[in-house]
């Protein structure tokens, strides 16, 4: 009898010690939803404002610019060539705010033509490419790569909208919208949960 009733009160105390930590959970996360929303909330600064900052923090040619989310929080994540080296400037996507500016060496001999051309044409940037390609496919910009192939510049702008990731390729010299890939995640071959 003596062990039923201890074993009894062992019971109720873990059922009881359950329920207590359960609605302690609940009101923590009630209580950490409203900051959670109002982050969800803000507006993002956008390619132009983020390629504006960068080039303040470290001036050169922008090579790419990518929209990251990460558990840390949301940022633009901007590649910078500089002569003989590549800067890699982070931008808070909500405050622009700069994170980080961190200078890699670049030993690429191929690289030494980003500045300029034969013709002397002169690379728009990567938020007109942006602007360019939105024109085109609504939706939200989260990658501007500038590709460089056999003399030719294109910027591969991505656009994500709903389930549907869109890759529009811009003349880097003249803003020309030259192809739209689009990829559903539907559609996806590699089941990744992400478009390829």
């Amino acid at each position: 009898m003596k062990k039923q009733l201890i074993s009894s009160v062992a019971a109720a105390a873990i059922i009881l010690g359950g329920a207590y930590g359960i609605n302690e959970i609940r009101s923590g996360t009630a209580e950490a939803a409203p900051a959670v929303q109002q982050t969800q909330s803000k507006t993002l600064i956008g390619v132009a404002k983020a390629e504006e900052i960068a080039l303040k923090a470290a001036p050169g040619q922008v090579e790419s610019i990518d929209l990251e989310k990460k558990l840390s929080g949301t940022y633009y994540d901007i590649d910078i060539q500089q002569k003989n080296q590549e800067i890699d400037v982070r931008v808070d996507a909500y405050s622009g705010k700069v994170l980080s500016v961190r200078k890699e060496t670049d030993n690429d001999d191929d690289d030494d033509h980003y500045n300029s051309t034969a013709s002397g044409a002169v690379l728009i940037t990567a938020a007109k490419a942006a602007e360019a390609a939105t024109a085109k496919v609504a939706g939200k910009v989260t990658d501007v790569d500038l590709d460089r192939d056999d003399g030719t510049a294109v910027y591969e702008v991505e656009i994500r909208n709903g389930r549907t990731s869109t890759e529009v390729g811009i003349d880097a010299y003249t803003g020309k919208v030259l192809y739209t890939d689009v990829d559903s995640d539907d559609d996806d071959d590699d089941n990744d949960g992400y478009d390829d």
